[in-house]
């Protein structure tokens, strides 16, 4: 059920193709969220997208942006609202600062304004450089940055990104989480469509999983790993590991509520246990009173990538 303060509410929402329908869709996103929006290639997250954005009616059920309806209120429910296509179609005969500046301009922002924004907005996604270059020119990353500072132009309080991190090179996705994290930080919601799901724990706070038009979860990175996984493993990395592979260590690590089997590892010991129980504390806490040296302790696998594939399979990761 949507909260009074949700920026985002789905109630019951469908779309009928006639031979496929998504839906119903029912979720809500509050303010100060990241939310990480999963689902495997026509699952239904254009769908919701577009149903999202007013650029498509439900055939049934409620949509809700910023408290209004954006397909009856179109211009005031769109108003705050920045939005970043997957695969985002700028005029290629523009430059960067152009294009910002014709944004700037449908958006109603003054001169002032928009000279105070724009060279900020370069900066943040790095572009300055390139301002004065024809898109046509710009790689498709640098494509990708352009949309993404077109999104914010204009202080929106929410942003609805479809892949934002395709195309990126490595030192503009870690300026993009910082970039996200700060514009949350200061008051705003970001929705973000992903198969990156490294991006995904890495940056949002919370999940939407939908699968073949419905919605599969709703909730905690950590809660779905936990809802969706048998097991967890952790990496115990320890100085001069051998020492430590029989003994003492292992019997008391095996002790541990929670703890289901301690195997050797390359690098020291690995840890199955629970999903619901976290030892690491204990286990780092053993390694030390049994004169270890610990190197490193943390999840051994990608769990959210596990988890996700089980969601989508429709059985537990054993």
């Amino acid at each position: 059920m949507a909260t009074p303060e949700a920026v985002i509410s789905f109630e019951q929402a469908v779309k009928d193709y006639g031979p496929k329908e998504i839906g119903p869709v029912t979720f809500s996103v509050g303010p100060g969220e990241i939310v990480g929006f999963l689902g495997p290639n026509g699952s239904g997250k254009s769908t919701t997208i577009r149903m999202l954005l007013g650029l498509i009616k439900p055939t049934s059920g409620t949509v809700r942006l910023m408290q209004r309806d954006p397909l009856a209120d179109h211009v005031r429910a769109l108003e705050r609202v920045g939005y970043s296509p997957e695969l985002p179609n700028l005029q290629s005969f523009l430059t960067p600062r152009e294009l910002l500046q014709l944004t700037a301009k449908e958006l109603g922002l003054g001169r002032k304004e928009t000279d105070d924004q724009l060279p900020v907005l370069l900066e943040d996604v790095g572009l300055i450089q390139y301002q004065e270059y024809k898109i046509a020119k710009l790689s498709k990353g640098m494509v990708q940055r352009l949309s993404v500072a077109q999104a914010m132009m204009g202080s929106p309080k929410v942003l609805i990104l479809d892949e934002p991190m395709i195309g990126i090179d490595p030192a503009g996705v870690v300026k993009f989480r910082s970039l996200f994290r700060d514009f949350v930080r200061d008051g705003g919601t970001i929705v973000m469509s992903s198969h990156i799901l490294s991006e995904v724990e890495a940056l949002c706070t919370s999940l939407v999983v939908i699968h073949s038009g419905r919605i599969l979860f709703r909730g905690g990175i950590q809660a779905f790993i936990r809802e969706r996984l048998g097991s967890r493993s952790i990496l115990v990395e320890i100085a001069d590991s051998s020492a430590f592979e029989g003994g003492a260590l292992v019997g008391r690590i095996s002790s541990l509520a929670g703890v289901k089997r301690v195997s050797p590892a390359p690098a020291g010991l690995l840890v199955e246990i629970a999903p619901d129980s976290d030892p690491r504390a204990e286990i780092s806490r053993l390694v030390v009173e049994t004169g270890g040296n610990l190197v490193g302790l943390g999840y051994s696998r990608s769990e959210l990538d596990e988890a996700y594939i089980s969601a989508i399979r429709g059985t537990p990761a054993q």
